[in-house]
C-alpha cells in the first residue's frame, strides 16, 4: 500500500482552467493544455462600376453579390504543453481542412527547448518578420493583416518549416533568427528562407510602451518551391488579388530566384491609445524584361494605424511575440475599441516599357483605408466590424489614355470565440 501511494504521489496531476483546460503534474515535468478559436465572418461586397474608357478589371469583373455571404475564416484547435524540458505546440485549422487535406491544414507544429537565455525551436512556425505578422489572429486590430505581412509581401509564406532561435537578451531587447524551407506540411516544395528580427523597448512601463523593430529576410525559390512573389489582397478576405511581381517570372530567368526584404516597425501605446506602423522594401529578382534584358523589381509597402479603447483599457505588450495583444474588459458591458488604418503597396518599376505586374500599364499600386470597431463583451469573445475603402491603380496605356482605377468597398463582420 505504501509503495502504491508513493508511486501515485509521484505521478499526481492537477486540473485547472486558465484560458482553457490544462493538466499539470505536481512535479512540473508534464503539462498539456487545450485551446481553440472560431472566427465566423460575414461580408457585403460593393464592386466598382465598369468604365467605358478601359477594359474591366479587379472588382469590376464581379457581379453585385458574387462574394457576399458567410464563411468560417478560422477554426483552430491547439494543443500545447511540456514534457520535462521540451515544449510543444500543435495547431490545426479545420476551416482549411475542408478544402486542403491534413497535414496541409496544420498551422503551428513544433517542439522547443531552452538554450542559453532563449528557446531553440524546430518544426513549422512563422518566420520572425514583422510586427503585425507575428500578432495572434485573436489579437490583430483588424480582421485582416496589412500588405507588410503574408497578406502582401510574403504572400503564401506564413507558416514554414525549419529551425529558429528567439531570446530576450535583456528585459527590453529581443532577437529572433530562423533558417527555414519554403514549404508547408503537406506540400512537396523546395527552396529556403533565412533571416531575423530584433526588437527594442526604449519605454516599457505599465501604462506606456514604445516598440522599435527591424527585420530582414531572403527567400530563395526555384521551379519546385513556393514562388517568391508579392500579391496584395484589397477588400479583405473576400476582396481582389493584385500581383505586384513574381521572382523568376521573366522569360529566360534562371531556376534560382530571390526575394530580399528589409522591414522597420514602430508602435507606441500610451493609456488607451495605440499608434503603430511598418515600412518594408522588397527586391524581386528577374521579374520582367526591358529591351531584351532581364530586370529586377523593387516593391515598397507600408501602413499606419491607430486604435483607441473608448472604455479605457490599455493594450498589452507580449514579449514572447514582440507584439501587442488585447486587454481584458474592465466593465460589465465589456471593452469598446475604434481603429483606422491606411495601407499602401506599389511596384516602383512598373512602366509602359517595364511590366513586372503583367498589366501592360504605367503603374501598379494598391491603397486601402480600413475603419474598424471592436467590441469585447467578455473574455474570449469579440465582435469586429470593418469597412474597407480601396483603390487599385494600374495607370494608363499611353499618352492621352485614361488612368485605370478599381474602387472596391467591402463591409465585413466577424464573430470570434476563443478559449
Amino acid at each position: 500500500m505504501l509503495t502504491n501511494i508513493s508511486i501515485a504521489s509521484c505521478h499526481a496531476f492537477n486540473f485547472a482552467y486558465k484560458g482553457g483546460p490544462r493538466i499539470k503534474s505536481d512535479d512540473g515535468n508534464f503539462e498539456v493544455g487545450l485551446n481553440g478559436r472560431g472566427h465566423f465572418d460575414a461580408h457585403s461586397v460593393y464592386p466598382d462600376d465598369t468604365n467605358p474608357d478601359y477594359p474591366a478589371f479587379g472588382s469590376q469583373t464581379l457581379s453585385g453579390n458574387d462574394r457576399d455571404g458567410f464563411n468560417w475564416r478560422r477554426t483552430y484547435t491547439t494543443l500545447t504543453g511540456k514534457i520535462y524540458g521540451v515544449n510543444f505546440k500543435f495547431e490545426n485549422d479545420f476551416a482549411v481542412n475542408a478544402t486542403s487535406a491534413f497535414p496541409h491544414s496544420l498551422r503551428e507544429a513544433w517542439v522547443s527547448t531552452k538554450l542559453g537565455p532563449g528557446q531553440l525551436i524546430l518544426g513549422q512556425f512563422k518566420p520572425y518578420r514583422g510586427l503585425e505578422e507575428l500578432t495572434s489572429s485573436n489579437e490583430i486590430t483588424f480582421m485582416e493583416r496589412p500588405s507588410t505581412s503574408s497578406t502582401g509581401i510574403y504572400s503564401g509564406r506564413q507558416f514554414l518549416t525549419g529551425i529558429g532561435y528567439r531570446s530576450m537578451i535583456r528585459d527590453n531587447l529581443g532577437i529572433g533568427i530562423d533558417v527555414m524551407s519554403l514549404s508547408h506540411f503537406g506540400l512537396p516544395f523546395e527552396g529556403i528562407t533565412y533571416g531575423g528580427r530584433a526588437v527594442w523597448l526604449p519605454i516599457n512601463k505599465e501604462d506606456s510602451t514604445l516598440h522599435l523593430g527591424f527585420s530582414v529576410s531572403r527567400d530563395t525559390s526555384n521551379k519546385n518551391s513556393l514562388s517568391a512573389g508579392i500579391v496584395d489582397i484589397y477588400g479583405g478576405r473576400q476582396g481582389v488579388s493584385q500581383s505586384l511581381g513574381v521572382a523568376g517570372a521573366s522569360f529566360g530567368a534562371p531556376n534560382s530566384n530571390n526575394q530580399s526584404t528589409l522591414s522597420a516597425e514602430t508602435a507606441y501605446s500610451i493609456g488607451s491609445l495605440t499608434l503603430q506602423g511598418e515600412y518594408a522594401i522588397s527586391m524581386l529578382d528577374n521579374t520582367h524584361q526591358t529591351g531584351g534584358n532581364i530586370k529586377n523589381s523593387t516593391i515598397h509597402a507600408f501602413y499606419a494605424q491607430a486604435s483607441w479603447f473608448v472604455t479605457g483599457e490599455n493594450a498589452v505588450y507580449r514579449k514572447d511575440r514582440g507584439a501587442f495583444g488585447k486587454p481584458q474588459p474592465n466593465g460589465k458591458w465589456g471593452a469598446l475599441e475604434i481603429a483606422g488604418r491606411y495601407d499602401l503597396a506599389e511596384n516602383f518599376n512598373q512602366s509602359l516599357t517595364a511590366d513586372p505586374c503583367s498589366t501592360g500599364t504605367s503603374k501598379c499600386q494598391v491603397q486601402i483605408i480600413t475603419l474598424g470597431v471592436n467590441w469585447y463583451p467578455c473574455q474570449g469573445i469579440r465582435f469586429m466590424l470593418n469597412y474597407y475603402i480601396t483603390e487599385a491603380t494600374t495607370g494608363n496605356t499611353g499618352l492621352g489614355t485614361s488612368t485605370r482605377d478599381d474602387n472596391l468597398h467591402v463591409l465585413s463582420f466577424r464573430t470570434q470565440i476563443s478559449f
